[in-house]
């Protein structure tokens, strides 16, 4: 019975990957593991390679697929021919050293059921990034934590490099059309326990880097899809609250019932209410620990920043002469930022 499964996604990899193999055998050799390389139709010769290595070791397996079809998918098709219980990804450029291996396969061995090799625990860095690429990478990770709260104690949520136990996507439908494999299996696996290895992720060697526009926007659509379009449905329910708000801040005033100022509270609070009612039943639908009235008080006290800043935004606007329907629309739409983080942290808070 094989324990480890490697699989090494390849595309134009034909300078490095005989390297690579090189030192995941020697960090392996007292190891029972396979290696599955699964390249796609990389036109530098690098599936021919990996048949010349696979013919001089049994361990090693090649996959061939017809063309470029995905990062992701190329993991899941090397998954459907392994016979490990424990699966491993690295990439093929180097930037992963195969060393660091055997410490993720022992934290594996010792009850872990995902094993990251992290860039962001102590100990772990990067080497030759620019400021933009490492502004890019901190911003992806908070966007994780933003989208996906399940993920908040992994630190480097986008690591390529990682093990998983098979049975952790036993029952998981693993869609990754788009971009990264680990955010999917983090966000939809059955785990218990993850662990972060550190490690010192290489400038690339050969070849050149995959990242670019089109696999940024892959990703973003990824949280979106696997966060349940949560901000988006959010932002749907805050733009009703803003009809709520005005429209009720607007009659009080207009039929001369109040002042501005008192009218304002008003407002503020029947938003929401109305934005309680719609995020309940759409946007956290699937989240609902307690009672209703206990998730409203938590609502309310999560919105009280966002009310407060609603408020004094619109007496100071006010003040300085702009149109009270005009002010308040400013204050709400600076209150929304902080009432969104609370809501997904606090009140329809990951379970």
């Amino acid at each position: 019975m094989v324990r480890l499964s490697i699989i090494v996604p390849t595309y134009n990899e034909a300078e490095n990957l005989e390297r690579l193999v090189d030192g995941i055998f020697k960090t392996l050799r007292s190891s029972n593991f396979e290696l599955i390389i699964v390249d796609d139709n990389s036109p530098d010769g690098t599936g021919k390679l990996a048949d010349e290595l696979a013919s001089k070791n049994r361990n090693i397996i090649v996959v061939h697929r017809p063309g470029k079809l995905g990062l992701g998918t190329a993991i899941l098709d090397g998954v459907a021919v392994s016979r490990g219980e424990i699966i491993g990804v690295i990439d093929a450029d180097l930037q992963h050293p195969p060393e660091v291996l055997k410490t993720m396969l022992e934290r594996a061995e010792e009850g872990a059921d995902i094993v990251v090799a992290s860039r962001y625990v102590d100990g772990g860095r990067v080497e030759g990034w620019s400021w933009l690429r490492k502004i890019i990478s901190k911003g992806a990770l908070w966007l994780s934590h933003l989208f996906l709260p399940q993920t908040k104690n992994v630190k480097d949520t986008l690591s390529g490099y990682f093990l998983f136990k098979k049975d952790v996507i036993k029952d998981a439908t693993i869609d990754v059309k788009e971009f990264k494999l680990l955010i999917e299996i983090l966000a939809k696996g059955r785990y218990e326990k993850v662990v972060e290895v550190p490690y010192t992720f290489r400038a690339r060697i050969a070849g050149k880097s995959k990242l670019g526009t089109k696999q940024i926007f892959s990703y973003v659509k990824q949280l979106l899809r696997l966060s349940d379009y949560r901000i988006l449905k959010f932002m749907t329910v805050g733009v009703s609250g803003i009809v709520v708000n005005n429209g009720i801040l607007w009659l009080l005033v207009s039929l001369a019932i109040m002042s501005p100022f008192f009218a304002e509270i008003f407002s503020i609070e029947s938003s929401i209410l109305s934005n309680f009612a719609l995020n309940n039943f759409w946007t956290f639908r699937g989240r609902k620990s307690g009672g209703i009235i206990y998730r409203l008080l938590k609502y309310h006290g999560s919105v009280l920043v966002g009310a407060v800043v609603n408020y004094l935004v619109f007496v100071l606007l006010l003040a300085a002469g702009l149109h009270f329907l005009v002010a308040n629309t400013i204050g709400i739409l600076i209150g929304f930022v902080f009432n969104y983080l609370l809501s997904e942290t606090f009140v329809w808070r990951w379970v």
